[in-house]
């Protein structure tokens, strides 16, 4: 009798722990109804990266947030070889006091970023939300408030990137608008001219933005480098070099333009991508203009840009034609 009793007991113990794992589990498997959402969007346009991000309360009632200062996010982004290469906050200062932000069911709070990109590649974005529950003990989940993704920029995000201001910097050439040209050239660095593909550290002729606005009164011969096939000197006026490296054809109605991708191949060793600091190089591109020539008398100007405080300025301008 005791042993049936006992065996009862154990039996009835057994179907409670059962209970108990079987309702725990269910427990645990039960979606949360009332959470906080973050949501991320990016967009290419122009010469930046846009993040479009907000936080959504999902909670049935109203929720106080509050942030520890006047920083409400950061953004840090790091690239496929784990460098750290942009965070929002670095060389900012934010207000230290105390932000509340109040939220009703179903309401968000939404941010804007931008960045702007020095290179192609692949990048890992995290975006956290710098904010807790105002009048509480009770954490909210780091998984609520962050959200990592990855981002590719490829050649054609080049032509997005930069567009805007390569057209920019071709019509202000073709206008001979020295003004809108030196606006538009690398502050410190300047412009370096290249008359045959290879860029020479050493040889090729720099102009500062003073030098560009003073460009076509510029009555002065410069050693711009050596004729190929002859190796004579490459001496003229900058209104002289202008006509005959620079802008020698239409090049703003070039029948194809590269963007991060190399169009015109001659005999001339390419070392633009490595002397340039993560250059974005737009090249426009004339095949040919003679059927005779069997597209021989192909022509090209290439304009080298660089990033410079979340711009990009022009450093190089290289010409490029079939040569001996």
């Amino acid at each position: 009798m005791m042993l049936n009793t006992l065996t009862g007991k154990i039996v009835g113990l057994s179907l409670l722990s059962l209970l108990i794992i079987f309702s725990s589990t269910a427990t645990e498997s039960q979606p949360e109804t009332e959470f906080f959402e973050l949501n991320v969007n990016h967009t290419v346009e122009d010469n930046q990266v846009i993040f479009d991000f907000e936080l959504i309360n999902n909670h049935e009632s109203e929720q106080v947030l509050q942030f520890g200062s006047g920083q409400q996010y950061e953004i840090i982004i790091i690239n496929d070889k784990q460098e750290e290469v942009y965070r929002y906050s670095d060389g900012k200062f934010f207000t230290l006091a105390l932000v509340y932000k109040d939220l009703k069911p179903g309401e968000g709070l939404k941010w804007q970023e931008v960045w702007t990109p020095t290179d192609n590649g692949i990048y890992t974005v995290q975006i956290s939300i710098l904010t807790r529950l105002a009048n509480s003990e009770q954490e909210i989940p780091s998984e609520q408030l962050t959200k990592s993704f990855e981002i590719e920029l490829q050649a054609s995000d080049a032509k997005s990137i930069i567009k805007t201001i390569s057209d920019e910097t071709i019509l202000a050439i073709k206008n001979k608008d020295s003004e809108k040209w030196a606006q538009l050239v690398h502050p410190i660095k300047g412009v370096r001219f290249t008359p045959y593909t290879y860029v020479s550290v050493e040889r090729d002729v720099v102009f500062v933005q003073e030098d560009i606005r003073n460009f076509f009164n510029d009555q002065n011969q410069y050693l711009w480098g050596y004729y190929d096939g002859t190796g004579w000197d490459i001496l003229l006026t900058p209104t002289e070099y202008y006509e005959r490296f620079i802008y020698s054809h239409d090049f703003i109605n070039a029948e194809q333009v590269g963007y991060n991708e190399v169009l015109s191949h001659g005999n001339m060793l390419e070392n633009q991508f490595e002397v340039y600091d993560n250059p974005i190089i737009v090249e426009y591109y004339f095949p040919g203009f003679n059927l005779e020539y069997g597209g021989l008398d192909w022509r090209s100007l290439r304009l080298v840009f660089e990033e410079y405080n979340n711009t990009w300025k022009l450093v190089g301008v290289i010409s490029n034609q079939w040569t001996i």
